[in-house]
């Protein structure tokens, strides 16, 4: 017991304090001296406040109450009353505070009220023997700005403090719906010009930059088509209408849009656009759409249609007159629908970054909002009479740089996202030009692969018709001729038609041999150096050396292993076998050699050279009477070299590709 009476002591004590200062007389509330050096003056802490809980006191009904009890002090930093949810349910409010002038001259400033919606403005300057020094006309959100005491987006109004006197200003405030902040602050008569030039050079900066950044936004979506884009041009538009709204703009500069809806309802559309659009814009930045947390998108997609609803609420004056009670109702309902998106927001930032769907993106949709975001639900707050009402939380040009910092960190998001985009399509429009390239490649090695095939074909069918073909043509001829002769008359001359008989079969033979070579030359695609020396050993050894005694050497240089294609082997084997046969028939030579020389880079250098009588030639030209050195000279074209033949101390023939 002992140890509790200080404490209850302290608490009485404090009690009266208290009482004290809720019931402290006109005489003891401070009073504001007006600086002689300073254009601009807060009122902060000297203010008193009164609710017309009757609705229709005068000014000479309050200043009958001046030294009673009926005016408590304004202990938040800026004076907030709450939130007003009707028009049944407004309450006029009577702000004082006493202002000294401690000059030798009179003193003309501006009271303005840095807010745009409320319903009725008044205000009254009571000198020290209560009498009324001058009254402004009511103003409000309905009176035109050019019809106001100053033309522009804020209630401005004037007052003269005489020299060396005390005065008492009563401001009558009434708004029927929506947070009764009332922002109110000094300004000098003559800093006025500046003052506003300064709030619009201000504000046009920060509305200028946000439609720079939706120019930036539209111009990423007409590049790319996605839809994150538009929607975040969305957003963009929702933080222009905030400000216009909030700051007056609308007020000044829209006047007659303000009445596209019931009441002041159209003020509450573009906040409502702003966080439902932040919500569209997050469901694609933050997709949870294909996630296994995908029924967030589903709550999303109704939160959205929640907005629809709020969109009701706003009309549901224009199809029927509301009940107080159903104007309550829709009140409440916009106001819980307003915020919904919020939490949903939120969950979608902490369900990607811990089920690490998108943890950048993410981290930096967090980090961009918190500033613009902070300041909302702290005037939430303040409105509720949950937090104290700071000076940050009421005057928008504080919201100003926290939503172009939003703006910024998530363009450069965006940016960066519409760089990976562009590498990502230049990459693919890279890979699948290579990969056409590659098809092109294949196309043309089709087409090439055809028309070398072709050429083989053209070259076996030349090949068949002017060896094995003239030696079966020959075959049928003699045959048939024989045929005939049977026919006519008996067979009397034997040994003739023996010879000729062996004649036939001797071209027959020739025939197949010549067919067994060219079948052997395309029977695969490649032969080594070596296959193909060995494969020509056996030729001369079984076709030359056997039957027409003539020694033919081969000599193979260079590099063995090199492949020859089909092509080349045959040709070249081709002009080796119509050189030979040439030395068999004109050289009368008793030896020849056949020199094949192919380097590792594929030059090939082939010459056949006897010891016989030679030939004569005109600058080392074939004459066209010579159908078999025209074939090699073709041949070796084909092969893409050059044919020579020229007589010394015998005749040489040599191909040179």
């Amino acid at each position: 017991m002992i140890r509790l009476r200080p404490l209850v002591f302290l608490t009485l004590i404090g009690c009266l304090l208290a009482l004290r200062v809720l019931a402290q007389p006109i005489g003891s509330q401070p009073v504001a001296v007006l600086p002689a050096d300073s254009d601009q003056l807060s009122l902060r802490g000297t203010i008193a406040y009164m609710r017309d809980s009757s609705r229709v006191k005068t000014i000479a009904d309050v200043i009958a109450l001046a030294n009673t009890p009926a005016f408590a002090p304004i202990t938040s930093l800026v004076p907030n009353f709450g939130v007003s949810t009707g028009t049944k349910n407004a309450t006029p409010i009577w702000l004082r505070f006493r202002l000294k002038n401690p000059s030798a001259n009179p003193q003309a400033w501006l009271a303005e009220i840095d807010f745009w919606c409320f319903d009725e403005l008044q205000l009254f300057v009571v000198d020290a023997q209560n009498q009324v020094l001058s009254t402004s006309p009511t103003i409000g959100w309905k009176t035109p700005a050019p019809q106001r005491i100053k033309n522009n987006r804020h209630f401005w109004f004037p007052l003269t403090v005489p020299t060396g006197q005390v005065v008492t200003v009563y401001l009558r405030v009434v708004k029927h719906r929506g947070t009764q902040i009332v922002p109110i602050e000094l300004v000098r008569e003559s800093a006025y010009e500046s003052v506003v030039q300064r709030s619009y050079l201000f504000w046009g900066g920060v509305l200028f930059s946000l439609t720079f950044m939706a120019m930036m936004s539209l111009i990423f979506f007409l590049t790319t088509f996605d839809q994150i884009y538009s929607r975040y041009i969305f957003c963009l538009l929702g933080l222009v209408g905030f400000f216009v709204i909030n700051d007056g703009f609308l007020n000044q500069f829209g006047f007659d849009v303000q009445f596209w809806m019931p009441r002041q309802n159209v003020y509450f559309l573009f906040p409502l656009v702003l966080f439902y659009s932040q919500l569209t814009f997050v469901r694609r930045f933050l997709s949870l759409k294909d996630t296994p947390s995908r029924r967030w998108h589903t709550i999303g997609t109704w939160v959205l249609w929640g907005g629809v609803l709020c969109l009701i609420a706003l009309t549901a004056e224009w199809f029927t007159p509301l009940s107080p009670t159903m104007e309550l109702v829709l009140v409440r309902l916009f106001t819980a629908l307003y915020w919904l998106p919020l939490p949903v927001i939120v969950a979608y930032i902490i369900v990607g970054i811990v089920r690490k769907y998108h943890v950048a993106e993410a981290w930096l949709y967090l980090a961009a909002i918190v500033p613009f975001y902070t300041l909302n639900l702290g005037l939430v707050f303040a409105n509720f009479g949950l937090l104290p009402t700071y000076e940050w939380v009421s005057c928008f040009a504080y919201y100003a740089p926290a939503a172009l910092f939003e703006v910024l960190a998530l363009m450069v998001g965006l940016a960066y996202r519409y760089k990976l985009d562009r590498d990502q399509t230049e990459q693919l429009i890279k890979e699948r030009t290579v990969q056409q390239q590659r098809m092109y490649e294949a196309e043309v090695q089709t087409l090439a692969l055809k028309n070398s095939l072709l050429v083989e074909k053209e070259r076996i069918a030349r090949d068949l018709h002017d060896n094995v073909g003239a030696h079966l043509a020959f075959v049928v001829t003699n045959l048939t001729h024989i045929s005939d002769q049977a026919e006519k008359k008996p067979i009397t001359d034997g040994q003739r038609l023996s010879s000729q008989l062996r004649t036939i079969v001797t071209h027959t033979r020739e025939a197949v041999k010549l067919l067994r070579e060219t079948i052997w030359a395309i029977h695969q695609e490649s032969f080594t150096v070596e296959e193909f020396a060995e494969r020509l050993n056996q030729y001369i050894n079984r076709y030359v050396h056997e039957t027409d005694g003539l020694n033919v050497d081969v000599q193979v240089s260079g590099s063995p292993i090199y492949k020859l294609s089909s092509s080349q082997v045959l040709n070249l084997f081709r002009i080796v076998q119509e050189a030979l046969n040439n030395v068999i028939k004109h050289a009368r030579a008793s030896e020849a050699v056949v020199k094949l020389n192919v380097r590792s880079d594929g030059h090939i250098n082939l010459r056949i050279h006897d010891n016989g009588r030679g030939f004569n030639w005109t600058n080392g030209t074939v004459a066209g009477s010579h159908y078999g050195l025209h074939n090699m000279k073709t041949r070796a074209q084909e092969l893409g070299g050059t044919f020579r033949v020229f007589a010394e101390e015998g005749t040489t023939v040599e191909v040179e590709v």
